[in-house]
Parts: structure tokens; sequence; C-alpha cells
């Protein structure tokens, strides 16, 4: 990844600034292949206890960003698992 700058934070913040303009660019690209419009987005895992990451995902995603309750990345597979989508 060079360039690289100098400046550590610069860096993080624009890989994730472009990791989130991807993910905003995949919902674009699934809304125009016929998915439902967005309304809101739940997020999980570390990020979602992250404030300056779903700051930046915010300015990027249309709609707002939640946090369930149990934010933890298997819980939602651990639903679809058994076939339950309560969240």
């Amino acid at each position: 990844m060079e360039p690289r700058p100098e400046d550590a934070v610069a860096f993080l913040q624009g890989l994730l600034e472009g990791i989130a303009r991807i993910e905003a660019r995949g919902y674009q690209l699934l809304q125009a292949l016929g998915a439902s419009p967005l309304t809101q987005i739940y997020t999980a895992g570390g990020g979602a206890q992250n404030l300056t990451w779903s700051a930046i995902r915010s300015r990027y995603l249309p709609v707002p960003l939640i946090n369930p309750h149990h934010t933890e990345a298997a819980y939602g597979t651990a639903l679809l698992a058994m076939g339950t989508m309560g969240l």
C-alpha cells in the first residue's frame, strides 16, 4: 500500500473511507439488481462499538445505522441457523 502517508491517522481514515464507499456502492448495486430499498442497516461485530467507524459509514450510507441488542457477529449467524430473524 504505497505511497503510505507519514500520518498513521490519515492513512487509517483513508482506508476506512474507502471501505465505506465500497459498502455504499454494494448496496447501490444490490438495489439496481432488484433488492428491496434500504431503510436501515443493522451493524454488528467489533465495528459496531467504534464511534469513528460508525460516523464514517454514516456519511456514505443513505439510511440509519442501528446497533442491535446483540452486536456479536456470530449472533446473526446463529439466528439464521435457527431460522429466526428476531433481532
